[in-house]
């Protein structure tokens, strides 16, 4: 979680998953307070928007709607895979990425991504495939980033000897979402709380076990 003042970021980072839900508020309460400044003092809020996993982006889709129907803020849903991307260019300078996450079941979320006047814009769109149908096309000299090159390593190894380099700790953080975020609101498309959904890529139902309620 962060909060961007002035060009300065708080940051604060829930270290457990199953903490989420009840350290959000908190916390959200903490950056504010060290940063400040109210919430009704914002102009917007950005949230990771997926993909990802259902119980994480529901979480943050859900903490942000409701502070954004308790102020009045508008909503600015940011993809993850684009946020590790924007790190990537952060951290190391890099212009091209591939971005690719696992996402069980034999599957994994990807893009291919590339820094446009300071953002990081998605090739074509995002996917949810096999790892042996991710492809580099339309990257020139670019970047692995993501923990599907290490969980899936043997079926993309092609794809990690092409790399310049190979970051598969790279993950979406915070302070990553403020640029696209920043721009959106900016160009005046922030969302109402009814308009700001997650992006699954995968179908809720293929979650369920068998014989579970759909």
């Amino acid at each position: 979680m962060a909060v961007l003042v002035d060009r300065a970021v708080h940051q604060e980072t829930i270290r457990t998953p199953r903490e989420q839900t009840a350290q959000l508020l908190p916390l959200t309460e903490k950056l504010l307070a060290g940063a400040g400044i109210r919430l009704k003092d914002l102009d917007g809020i950005a949230f990771g928007r997926g993909p990802g996993s259902f119980t994480g982006l529901r979480i943050a889709a859900a903490a942000a709607q409701g502070l954004s129907m308790a102020t009045g803020l508008p909503l600015l849903p940011v993809s993850s895979l684009a946020a590790t991307a924007q790190g990537l260019w952060r951290v190391h300078g890099a212009p091209e990425s591939l971005v690719c996450v696992d996402a069980r079941m034999g599957e994994v979320y990807w893009g291919a991504f590339r820094i446009h006047e300071g953002l990081a814009g998605v090739l074509g769109t995002e996917h949810l495939t096999a790892p042996q149908a991710v492809t580099s096309a339309g990257l020139a000299a670019w970047n692995a980033a993501g923990n599907g090159f290490e969980v899936h390593r043997d079926a993309l190894a092609p794809l990690r000897a092409s790399a310049q380099a190979v970051y598969p700790d790279a993950c979406p953080r915070a302070a990553d979402l403020f640029p696209r975020a920043s721009a959106d609101l900016a160009a005046g498309r922030g969302q109402d709380p009814e308009q700001a959904y997650p992006v699954y890529l995968r179908s809720e139902a293929a979650w369920k076990p068998a014989g579970a309620p759909r």
